[in-house]
């Protein structure tokens, strides 16, 4: 979003301003950071589009959260791991024609709906809620989706596993910047990282600071991290609250590499290299701006530079002495780094 604009009044420029607010949404009562724009010659305040926008998602995001709403990406993921049509997921759960599709959209669900979609997700539930609509599936687009789901259970504990080991939050909230723990983009942010960076600083400690920059840049401009990550604040700065779970898997993946450089004081110091490809079909094109965003201001800046960046954030200097979780919603608009 623009800190600048012109205003539509006069022939003024108006400055992008941020400030607490309440808004009533479905008869609940939600705070948010309202964006508007006030013009320096007249005085006059407007908002645009994208401002109305980031203030609305802030609000979709607590009400999804609040009545355990699954968000956009989670409805299309459910559908997606069934490997059925978004029609055939409102059959099985009975929510008309285009209800699904509408829903992997962006409207919003009731809470009963909502808790149906989340209830489907589970393997066993949806395997039951299945031979419940077997009536509409041929016999073997039946068979299919059956083999489909059992399939999914023998091999479900595997990937509950590591996203409960890369992440403290395995669902969208507040700390994972409402949205899903994804491995797969967690891996590309940091490879990517690597290998756009200068080899000399592509150690963990600068690497945790991209990945904060990212994710809560990525908030503060579109109201969603990027990779899903939950971030605590600690001695030397925002890290991913697992990060060392994360390193140790991308290297038993063999995404990663690690050599150790010897310093003049004679210690040494952990580098990590990669050749692993980036896979940009994973991100939209919003996230892929803010990625080329954070290699621009930080590929080339020395590990201590960014720290001292990070001590800035009004979220390590509240949360630090407790190493607490940082709130995407309570502090990502506060960001003063970009």
């Amino acid at each position: 979003m623009k800190n600048k604009i012109e205003c539509p009044y006069c022939d003024g420029n108006a400055d992008l301003h941020r400030e607490a607010k309440e808004i009533t949404y479905r008869k609940e009562m939600f705070k948010i950071i309202s964006h508007f724009y006030r013009c320096e010659k007249c005085a006059e305040e407007f908002t645009t589009t994208e401002a109305d926008t980031i203030s609305l998602i802030q609000v979709h995001n607590q009400y999804r959260e609040k009545n355990n709403i699954p968000f956009p990406e989670e409805i299309a993921g459910i559908r997606q791991k069934y490997e059925l049509s978004a029609s055939k997921m409102s059959e099985v759960l009975g929510l008309g024609a285009n209800g699904y599709s509408n829903y992997e959209n962006g409207e919003i669900p009731t809470p009963a709906y909502g808790n149906l979609i989340s209830a489907a997700a589970e393997l066993y539930t949806f395997m039951n809620l299945l031979e419940k609509a077997k009536e509409h599936f041929s016999s073997n687009a039946f068979n299919k989706a059956k083999e489909r789901v059992a399939y999914l259970i023998r091999t479900a504990d595997k990937n509950k596993n590591l996203v409960a080991a890369m992440n403290v939050y395995g669902q969208a909230n507040n700390f994972t910047g409402y949205k899903k723990p994804e491995p797969a983009k967690i891996a590309n942010l940091v490879t990517y990282f690597i290998r756009r960076s200068k080899p000399d600083f592509n150690d963990k400690l600068k690497l945790n600071k991209q990945l904060f920059f990212t994710d809560f840049t990525h908030y503060k401009n579109y109201g969603a991290s990027i990779s899903g990550l939950s971030y605590r604040a600690i001695k030397y700065g925002p890290v991913p609250a697992n990060y060392d779970n994360i390193y140790a898997y991308l290297e038993n993946e063999q995404l990663i590499g690690s050599q150790f450089l010897r310093l003049s004081n004679g210690g040494a110091r952990e580098i990590l290299f990669s050749e692993a490809d980036f896979d940009k079909t994973l991100f939209s094109q919003q996230e892929l701006e803010t990625i080329e965003a954070i290699v621009a201001r930080f590929a080339n800046i020395p590990t201590w530079d960014i720290v001292e960046l990070s001590h800035q954030e009004k979220a390590w200097k509240e949360l630090e002495a407790n190493r607490a979780l940082i709130g995407y919603q309570d502090y990502a608009f506060e960001l003063k780094t970009l």
